[in-house]
């Protein structure tokens, strides 16, 4: 068995045993020699932890033209999906056989839709805009407008943008049914439409302004207004057409004089002008039908994908979450264990490398353990940095000191703020892996100041009091010796942890290490 999880946890079993040693020997004392001390390293570490955050790579939005793609491109991705949804049917099935078989169908039944759909010869056009921007009036006119027989026809869709809609859901929408938008404005962009235009831009979107009501501005005033549209929409990064159009004309004041120059007034309504819209659209169907249907195809290939990487997720968080659990309570029995606190980092680097490496392997994102002990000891350096151990310590501190049961084992509070940050490794650490395989760079270098902002998300849910009373009552239960009663309602016995040696620790990772329950 020791054999076994020699080979199967290297970073663990060494880690930990290396904390014991010295523990036992007395601690750092003639260990590491001058300044090569563990508390020298750890300062290192926070020093070029600092120095990358005063002069951070280069994350910024990526504003490069979305490359078109051909049909055999699509088609290649939609095969591709197969392999994902074969993954999620092996992963899934030891856990529930039919519910593995009725999703994986329900999924493959959309892969099939979307190679159907790229034989669609009509056009899925959204028309959208703020309130009271005419898109009603608009979608009137472009039906009213014949298609040749040999033409493809357009489907037109209405989608209002109000206060009570959210943008960012609205776009997804558009994103994923819609080949091309026709955005509605009456008056110069706004901060809220840039946002929207450059959503769609990113995502290869086919868009045009169109700028209505143009017969409420002068015409020097339009020509300006259209300037500094055009001028905005050049910031975007693949090029967005802009027309003007009146889809309602105000009526206008006539004057007309008869051969005895008698003058008569009357009020009339100009004819609706989109023929400059309508030569737009017309060049779509003509030329771009093809193409604008792949890329729909293609960002529904996308959508798909993420779909079914999501579902794989939540199955494999169910593999991962009993590991987690396990090592957090590993990680509390050593810190009790340990007779020097300094250590207690040493031990936790060993522990969180493993979790790395045992992570990695369930999200199909395998490290080596060079690599895992430098995540590991980096991650270390960030939970310092940003001060959890020093917050999670007066909270635990707090919540064990508010419970009757739990009073009598103030000392566990280090061996709890182990567990505590063990489990929010993990979880920062499985969000991390769960977001890098729904966007397809599981492949890329691993980033541990993303795993630390990760960190920094969950820090809130982690840090109230059920979550902590949670943790410290599971604690109890698998932490405490053997011989002693569970507890019951309203009692409060002594809790001594303490009993909880070296060799418990060790027998407690041969545990997880044979993939028996803890």
């Amino acid at each position: 068995m020791v054999r076994k999880l020699l080979l199967e946890r290297p970073i663990l079993v060494s880690g930990l045993g290396l904390a014991t040693t010295l523990g036992l020997l007395g601690g750092l004392q003639g260990v590491f020699t001058d300044s090569t001390t563990l508390a020298s390293l750890i300062a290192v570490s926070v020093g070029v932890w600092w120095w990358r955050r005063q002069h951070p790579t280069s994350e910024t939005l990526d504003l490069k033209p979305v490359t078109p793609v051909e049909r055999e491109t699509v088609e290649a991705a939609i095969a591709a999906l197969k392999s994902t949804l074969e993954s999620l049917q092996q992963e899934l099935t030891p856990l529930d056989a039919e519910a593995a078989k009725t999703l994986v169908s329900e999924l493959e039944n959309r892969r099939q839709a979307l190679l159907q759909d790229l034989d669609r010869t009509h056009l899925k056009v959204a028309i959208t805009g703020s309130p009271r921007s005419g898109k009603s009036t608009l979608q009137n006119h472009l039906k009213r407008l014949t298609t040749p027989a040999h033409e493809p026809s357009l489907t037109l869709t209405e989608i209002a943008l109000t206060a009570n809609t959210s943008h960012p859901e609205v776009m997804a929408d558009l994103l994923v049914i819609y080949d091309a938008v026709i955005y509605l404005i009456t008056e110069d962009l706004v901060d809220s439409t840039m946002t929207d235009l450059t959503t769609l831009a990113i995502a290869g979107q086919q868009v045009i302004v169109v700028l209505n009501k143009q017969d409420n501005y002068l015409p020097d005033d339009r020509e300006l207004i259209l300037k500094n549209i055009q001028a905005r929409l050049q910031t975007l990064p693949q090029t967005v057409e802009t027309v003007t159009i009146a889809t309602a004309p105000k009526p206008i004041k006539v004057r007309t004089y008869d051969e005895s120059g008698v003058t008569t007034e009357r009020m009339e309504t100009p004819i609706a002008d989109i023929s400059a819209l309508a030569s737009t659209l017309n060049h779509w169907r003509q030329s771009n039908v093809p193409h604008l249907v792949a890329q729909t195809v293609m960002r529904q290939v996308h959508q798909l994908r993420q779909d079914s990487q999501h579902r794989l997720n939540q199955v494999r968080r169910q593999h991962a979450l009993p590991l987690v659990e396990q090592l957090q309570w590993t990680a509390a029995a050593t810190a009790f264990a340990n007779p020097v606190p300094s250590l207690d980092l040493l031990a936790a680097i060993a522990i969180n490398g493993q979790l790395v490496m045992d992570l990695s392997r369930i999200y199909q994102q395998p490290l080596a353990i060079d690599q895992a002990k430098t995540i590991a000891s980096e991650l270390a350096v960030v939970v310092v940095k940003l001060g959890v151990v020093e917050v999670s310590t007066q909270l635990l501190t707090a919540t064990l000191k508010s419970h009757a049961a739990t009073f009598m084992v103030g000392g566990s509070v280090q061996a709890f703020s182990a567990a505590y940050l063990t489990r929010l490794s993990g979880e920062s650490l499985m969000a991390y892996f769960e977001d890098r395989a729904i966007s397809g760079q599981s492949e890329t270098t691993i980033s541990v100041e993303t795993i630390g902002q990760k960190l920094q998300t969950l820090l809130p849910s982690t840090q109230r009091t059920e979550f902590l009373q949670t943790l410290i009552n599971q604690g109890l239960q698998t932490l405490k010796p053997k011989s002693t009663p569970a507890l019951t309602p309203g009692s409060s016995p002594p809790v001594d942890l303490t009993q909880n040696s070296v060799s418990t620790v060790v027998a407690h990772t041969e545990t997880i290490s044979s993939g028996e329950p803890a």
